[in-house]
């Protein structure tokens, strides 16, 4: 009798009183939010602990980045920036959140990045939380993704880099030198060398744009992805429902899944290709060619075809097809990314610039030894990646660069099932915590001066940036803790992947682009913009660049 009485005075206070009503059922959530997973002796601004919109506007707005960091030098290494997430800025937590024993899992956040294809549901490592599944789909194309692998494929480079240099030509016979978007052109190259390298063709992104629309697609779903990725639970009724999502691309937009498509249609015409060509081979020398043919130039995907034809059980036809799909779509981005920090970083630092400079020309010569194709034929060059990552300052110029500007910017969501101990800080069961690369590498306590561009803190004073290069215990320590707080690439078995083939990339180009042209930003342009949707991207980088003079004169026009 009471219960129905108490109901009928809700209901009248609603007819009544609605706002009053609302308004009392919106504070009883907040305050929800903010205290019923007990995490709100964790320190962070009140706002963050009731409700997630500061955190999605920050992330919409493209400077979570700048937001996280903020908030770590304010309120310490960890930070509730959100109602149930947890930042953690410490360099010691990476292990027991990412490495071999974490007892974490990833987060509901992954699941945005979802694809499928006609058999549904595609296992994708990026997304996968079954660890044992995650593990051997990582094991088995492992081949594919080690750096001696990865050597074979360089000369696949060749094409791309060549029409780079012709476009790059083109721009600096202006009088003068000429102005060119350098960040877009290394876009479209990135795209085209992962193309190159998992496929051995291209789609002449740099000649021909973005015709198919590959990479706006890319930049929706990045995007769909860092800002509803915060309430992941929303995605069921947004594009992760057929009919919206329709909806919402529209007739002529390519989807996800439609680039999945397009990985399996490359896959098809390789192996047709391949078919065609060895048909005047027997199938036993075909097997055996990796073995017979250690120096023949191989893509990824002969790799996986390899290991799949080797042992029939290792790889199926749908894990390769994902495994290609990655590198279309994580490979491009994070690796032009890093070649604009490293620019950038050079471009704004002339005393790096002219030394990086000096090791490379002493090592490789002048920019006459260059060769390009403008027409889109090959680049061949003498820049090798084995003599060029031998190169100590390099090495440190694009571990700087990545650490002052790592490709991802945003948190990586981990959840703790059972709860955990870290950094002296209890974290209830079910809460989801995680390290922004952004973030960890700027600890003053293992970086002096963090915010500032110093390669020369990677070298040691034999000029070795390794653990075990020379100084004394105090410098190795000071190494190996560097090291160790390096996260751009992530850490334990969800490293990434594809870290070698971005080395690559960077390593092999870079040094031509130094000695073949001096480039400078263009002071009326609109100025370098960054924008952190998962992968922070810089806008804008425009530059005048001019041909350098053969035996390292100053640069024509």
């Amino acid at each position: 009798m009471a219960a129905t009485g108490f109901l009928s005075t809700i209901l009248t206070t609603a007819k009544s009183h609605p706002f009053s009503l609302l308004f009392l059922l919106l504070t009883a959530y907040l305050l929800h939010n903010r205290y019923h997973r007990n995490l709100h002796h964790i320190p962070g601004p009140w706002l963050r602990s009731i409700s997630t919109l500061p955190r999605m506007y920050s992330v919409y707005l493209g400077h979570s980045h700048d937001d996280d960091l903020a908030l770590h030098r304010q309120y310490g290494s960890v930070v509730r920036i959100a109602p149930n997430l947890i930042s953690i800025s410490d360099p010691r937590a990476i292990p027991q959140i990412y490495g071999p024993s974490s007892q974490f899992r990833k987060s509901r956040f992954y699941e945005l990045s979802a694809v499928h294809d006609d058999e549904g549901l595609v296992p994708d490592p990026f997304v996968l939380a079954d660890r044992a599944l995650h593990a051997r789909m990582k094991r088995n194309a492992a081949n594919a993704y080690s750096m001696n692998a990865l050597v074979r494929m360089e000369p696949w480079l060749e094409g791309p880099t060549g029409r780079l240099l012709g476009l790059l030509d083109e721009a600096a016979a202006a009088s003068g030198g000429g102005k060119c978007d350098l960040g877009e052109l290394l876009r479209r190259y990135a795209m085209d060398a992962v193309f190159c390298l998992t496929f051995g063709r291209d789609l002449d992104f740099l000649r021909k744009g973005d015709r198919t629309g590959m990479l706006k697609t890319l930049d929706v779903f990045t995007d769909y992805m860092a800002i509803f990725g915060q309430v992941p639970w929303t995605h069921r009724f947004l594009l992760g429902n057929a009919t919206v999502a329709n909806w919402f691309l529209g007739a002529g937009a390519a989807s996800q899944d439609e680039m999945m498509a397009l990985a399996q249609d490359q896959v098809r015409q390789y192996r047709s290709s391949s078919s065609s060509s060895s048909s005047s081979s027997s199938s036993s020398s075909s097997s055996s060619a990796d073995a017979d043919e250690p120096t023949k130039p191989t893509t990824f995907l002969h790799r996986l075809l390899h290991t799949q034809q080797t042992n029939p059980s290792s790889l199926t036809d749908r894990e390769i097809h994902t495994h290609a799909f990655g590198n279309i779509t994580a490979g491009s981005d994070t690796t032009s990314t890093a070649l604009r920090a490293v620019l950038l970083c050079l471009l704004r630092h002339p005393a790096a610039y002219a030394r990086l400079r000096d090791e490379v020309r002493a090592e490789f010569g002048d920019a006459g030894d260059f060769n390009s194709d403008g027409s889109g034929g090959g680049g061949r060059t003498n820049v090798t990646f084995a003599r060029a990552n031998a190169l100590p300052y390099l090495r440190a110029v694009i571990r700087e660069a990545m650490r002052l500007h790592p490709s991802v910017g945003m948190l990586l969501g981990r959840v703790a099932d059972s709860g955990a101990d870290i950094c002296g800080v209890r974290v209830p069961p079910g809460t989801e915590v995680g390290v922004n690369p952004w973030v960890v590498q700027r600890d003053p306590r293992v970086y002096a001066e963090p915010d500032a561009f110093v390669p020369e803190r990677w070298l040691s004073k034999s000029g070795d940036g390794e653990e075990e290069g020379g100084g004394d215990d105090g410098e190795k320590d000071r190494l190996r803790a560097m090291n160790a707080s390096f996260f751009a690439f992530g850490a334990g078995p969800h490293t990434c992947s594809g870290r070698w083939m971005a080395l690559l990339e960077i390593t092999t180009l870079v040094p031509v682009l130094v000695l073949r042209y001096d480039f400078e930003l263009w002071e009326k342009g609109r100025g370098v913009r960054f924008r952190n949707r998962w992968f922070t991207q810089q806008w804008g980088v425009e530059v005048v660049v001019r041909r350098r003079r053969s035996g390292g004169g100053e640069a024509e026009g």
